[in-house]
């Protein structure tokens, strides 16, 4: 019988559930939420890779060493869900004692070694020893799972706030558990001639069992299921993506009948790495899309998958068109996050030197005075590919001082006001008058007028000038950089 993943029975369901939303009462609003709240949970659960995870070693003297040992275990999870939590007990089913193993670090029982590592939304726990002992021991490893369901991001953002409010009203969380067996079996070496170790009762006997069991039963293919590691792949036009689905119940080598067919992408470059399937693609326009990949097995079991990819438009960065020392400049790189790839703004100089750089956040960045006149180069990266546009910013001086008004108070005396660029603290860029020739009049500065604008790092500055016999004279603003304002004519006429 064909396999049906339980993604498609998720969509069908939403699709009559919506059915139900338009305008409905809180009767129905209540009975479509709780339909809802059914559904997600039938379709979370865990998969679990072995059931047992075994090792048997052999014991001659001081010395031992292991003859079988299967040393790792991968739980992944079913359905559409995020905010996924793990809780893993570790039972011994000699003493009945129970260890909380902690998720992402590593807890010793003895000299059992458990190490746990979510990666994604699946967990993979493996074990090891820090002492062979002569003992056997069993444990059952408890796999506890919680989680919220995941609203498909392939809705429309109107049918998404509908299933949203929906499942908001019941504060739904799923839950789901699994478990399997580790054992450890010593054996003493038959060339030893002290008596057999006297064996360990119940323990020892389900081990032996469980090791008969792996000699001599048929290969037992278990649940066929495609998982992939991404339910949504989020990238950008010209960057190459891909997802990989582990393969559960089969091995591809031996067990398919046919290639992987895959749906709902024009091109895809689709290869097998162990008991893994591995997409990559590139997209060349925003888009949405749902890719569905499905294998058959041999005896015509079959499994499929679907996953999201959404493109979405490349948005170009902001920067100055045009910086000078001593400012701090904001650069928003405007950069989505990407599925399995690391994002990256660099700020380069012309000697190629990285002076700023951030994982994709806005960056912040004050040249100096020794970089005025340098070029700097603002670029975004996924991965090791370059991304849209490069922005060249130049770090230029600031323009020099402006004669703005010139106003006459008197038949020798005029009120002068300049204009000065560059920063308040920065007291070479104040300007002052030169007049032309020297010593044809006094010029005065009126601090009580002074002014400044931090936003356009603007100084507005007042001079009172009075002239001194020669009838005619040129006026210059000039700062401590020595830029010089154009000239501007002063008469007594």
């Amino acid at each position: 019988m064909r396999r049906r993943s339980l993604e498609v029975y998720f969509i069908l369901y939403l699709a009559a559930l919506m059915l139900l939303m338009t305008d409905s009462p809180k009767r129905e609003t209540d009975l479509a939420s709780t339909a809802l709240r059914d559904l997600v949970a039938s379709t979370f659960s865990l998969i679990v890779e072995k059931p047992t995870l075994l090792c048997r070693t052999v014991i001659e003297g001081d010395t031992s060493w292991i003859v079988h040992f299967d040393s790792t275990n991968t739980i992944i999870p079913t359905g559409l869900v995020d905010s996924l939590h793990y809780r893993i007990v570790a039972e011994d089913q000699n003493s009945a004692q129970r260890v909380t193993l902690a998720v992402g670090d590593t807890t010793l029982i003895g000299s059992i070694g458990f190490v746990s590592e979510q990666i994604g939304q699946a967990l993979r726990i493996g074990w090891f020893f820090s002492a062979i002992e002569p003992g056997a021991k069993l444990y059952r490893i408890r796999i506890e799972a919680t989680a919220r369901p995941q609203v498909p991001p392939n809705l429309s953002t109107h049918q998404q706030k509908q299933i949203q409010s929906l499942l908001a009203t019941n504060e739904t969380v799923l839950e789901a558990e699994t478990s399997f067996l580790v054992g450890y079996l010593p054996r003493q070496s038959a060339r030893v001639p002290s008596p057999v170790m006297p064996p360990d009762s119940a323990v020892t006997a389900r081990l032996e069992a469980l090791v008969t069991q792996q000699r001599t039963s048929t290969p037992d293919y278990g649940t066929f299921a495609l998982v992939p590691e991404h339910s949504t792949i989020n990238t950008i036009p010209y960057v190459s993506w891909e997802n990989r689905i582990a393969i559960y119940g089969a091995l591809p080598q031996r067990d398919l009948a046919r290639p992987p067919q895959v749906s709902g992408i024009s091109s895809a470059f689709v290869t097998i790495e162990g008991t893994t399937i591995v997409i990559r693609s590139v997209s060349t326009q925003a888009s949405n899309a749902n890719v569905r990949i499905t294998l058959t097995r041999r005896d015509g079991a079959e499994a499929s998958a679907t996953f999201a990819v959404i493109v979405h438009t490349i948005i170009p960065p902001a920067a100055p068109s045009v910086m000078y020392p001593g400012i701090e400049y904001k650069l928003i790189p405007n950069l989505t996050s990407l599925t399995g790839l690391e994002t990256r703004a660099v700020l380069r100089d012309d000697r190629n030197t990285i002076r700023a750089s951030s994982s994709g956040q806005p960056l912040t960045f004050t040249p100096t005075l020794s970089d005025t006149g340098r070029t700097f180069f603002f670029e975004r990266y996924a991965g090791s590919e370059r991304i849209g546009q490069v922005l060249l910013i130049p770090c230029e001086m600031f323009p020099p001082p402006e004669i703005t008004s010139i106003r006459r108070e008197s038949e020798r005396q005029y009120l002068i006001v300049c204009r000065a660029y560059g920063l308040e603290s920065d007291q070479r860029t104040r300007a002052r008058l030169e007049l032309d020739p020297p010593g044809s009049g006094t010029v005065q500065e009126l601090y009580g007028d002074y002014s400044y604008d931090e936003r356009a790092h603007v100084r507005i500055q007042q001079f009172r000038v009075t002239i001194i016999g020669s009838p005619g004279l040129r006026l210059y603003a000039i700062n401590g950089y020595q830029q010089r304002s154009l000239p501007s004519n002063l008469s007594l006429r």
